[in-house]
């Protein structure tokens, strides 16, 4: 008997040491986390309901909490999912930046303001400094990203664009140096540098944004991307442009495509232009310039205001095809043959008006001065028909149009680099992974791009189109095929 009881310990011990340590836990009932989780030593799961032992008393408990918590190793939304224990606050200030919240977009993406310190010569930390800023929508951090450039300051803002819509994913508007006010050594005002900022954006957020990355632009936004994909091959998986022209200094190609648009409102246009500048001059001239200092508010301290209404008459042809042009914007143009001073007023100020700040006006030139030195260091600019007015004596000879501008003030003007700008173009007619969209009525398109056979980029054409087309403005069948181009590119699926 006494051997039998001495064994019975004996017996015992491999439950008594199996039963703690192997036996699942259960979690109370307030757990809305998978029970596996729960003392799982798999990490501190938070925002799951119950504390979890793994956590041994640190974490966060009620639903949906836990971010940002430096004990949490696992997050839980409200309903069970899972979600990022780091605030997307935290992870971009983690990143460089300096945020700034703005709310949420009526889908509920969160909208945020982002500020970002650049060096002036990214190969050169002794170089100055200048300050980018950027709009973020943020969707997910697994979720595609569309890149965006604007070519000048970011005016967009968080007004979405069409290809983050399609692809259901986050967008990131870039800054362009110097043409925010911001920074004003323009010997460091180069395309190279341009594209180390956005490769300076890229970097910081390519761990945090794992999706595919796509980069576009529209108009001098465009050429940008097509230079940013130049230099950082790799930043992004694929570039969309549209009406991205690519020049020469004083472009003659552009001269012609006043003869491909409609030939009886292209008629009425000059007509038009004649009148303002001649018979009708003195009526409308400062009638229109009255409009630009009420409606505007523009003042004219750097070109008088005589030769900034010349500018608007040059470019009015111009402005009209790039931004208007349908059928019915021909069909109510005035005939000045019998239209009133306050008619001609009208039609010339609503086409000459569209930047919201009059051409060569002082904001006009703040605008674009940057842009202005740009194209004279190496984007090039193109030629506007004005031999005949020259000869007609409606405008003098040495008039500096509002294509070519001025470089800001105190800045001396650029020598023209033909190399780089050459460099560009050819890259951009032999590259790989560039859509191009054109339209037929931009006269902007007079610079299209025609992607060289087997080079990998593809080429669109909008009809009917002027310099605001989207996606939604290509056929059918060229929506199917660029998102077709996407999906291969992005390695996703469009719906």
């Amino acid at each position: 008997m006494k051997s039998i009881l001495r064994l019975v310990p004996l017996l015992l011990l491999p439950f008594a040491a199996g039963c703690p340590d192997d036996a699942p836990v259960s979690p109370p009932p307030e757990w809305t986390c998978d029970a596996a989780r729960f003392n799982g030593s798999d990490g501190c799961d938070c925002g799951c309901g119950a504390p979890d032992p793994d956590c041994d008393g640190a974490g966060s408990a009620d639903p949906g909490t836990g971010v940002d918590n430096a004990a949490c190793n696992a997050c839980f939304d409200v309903d069970g999912k899972a979600q990022s224990c780091i605030s997307v606050t935290a992870a971009l200030e983690a990143a460089g930046f300096i945020v700034s919240p703005a709310g949420k977009s009526d889908d509920g993406a969160e909208l945020y303001d982002l500020t970002l310190l650049q060096l002036n010569d990214h190969q050169d930390a002794t170089s100055g400094t200048h300050e980018q800023y950027l709009t973020l929508i943020h969707r997910g951090f697994d979720l595609p990203m569309n890149l965006i450039s604007t070519g000048y300051s970011n005016y967009l803002g968080f007004e979405q664009d069409e290809l983050t819509t399609l692809l259901k994913g986050n967008q990131l508007v870039l800054d362009k140096r110097f043409h925010n006010g911001n920074g004003d050594d323009f010997s460091h005002f180069t395309r190279k540098q341009v594209a180390d900022d956005a490769h300076d954006v890229v970097v910081r957020l390519h761990d945090l944004y794992t999706s595919a990355w796509l980069g576009s632009g529209f108009s001098n936004g465009g050429v940008d991307m097509v230079s940013f994909r130049q230099h950082y091959p790799d930043d992004v998986d694929a570039t969309v442009a549209f009406g991205a022209p690519f020049m020469v200094p004083d472009d003659a190609r552009f001269l012609s495509f006043f003869d491909t648009v409609d030939a009886a409102c292209q008629d009425r246009l000059e007509a038009i232009q004649r009148a303002v500048l001649g018979a009708q001059r003195m009526g409308v001239e400062p009638a229109v310039q009255a409009l630009a200092t009420d409606e505007l508010g523009d003042a004219f301290t750097r070109v008088e205001p005589a030769r900034a209404f010349e500018a608007a008459a040059l470019s009015y042809p111009w402005l009209f095809w790039q931004y208007f042009g349908t059928p019915d914007d021909c069909a109510g143009l005035p005939d000045p043959a019998t239209a009133t001073a306050e008619d001609l007023t009208t039609a010339f100020f609503d086409v000459t008006s569209i930047f919201g700040t009059y051409p060569m006006s002082d904001g006009y030139l703040s605008f674009f001065g940057a842009y202005f030195y740009e194209v004279q260091k190496s984007s090039g600019w193109p030629a506007l028909p004005r031999a005949e007015l020259v000869a007609e004596g409606l405008i003098p000879e040495d008039l500096v149009d509002m294509e070519r501008g001025l470089v800001p003030e105190g800045v001396t003007a650029p020598m023209f680099d033909a190399a780089e700008n050459s460099s560009l173009a050819e890259f951009a007619r032999v590259g790989d992974g560039v859509a191009f969209i054109y339209s037929d009525q931009d006269p902007w398109s007079a610079g299209a791009v025609t992607p060289a056979a087997g080079s990998g980029n593809l080429r669109f054409n909008v009809t009917n189109g002027n310099h605001l087309a989207t996606f939604s403005s290509l056929s059918e069948p060229d929506q199917a095929a660029l998102s077709a181009f996407l999906e291969e590119k992005l390695g996703i699926d469009i719906p």
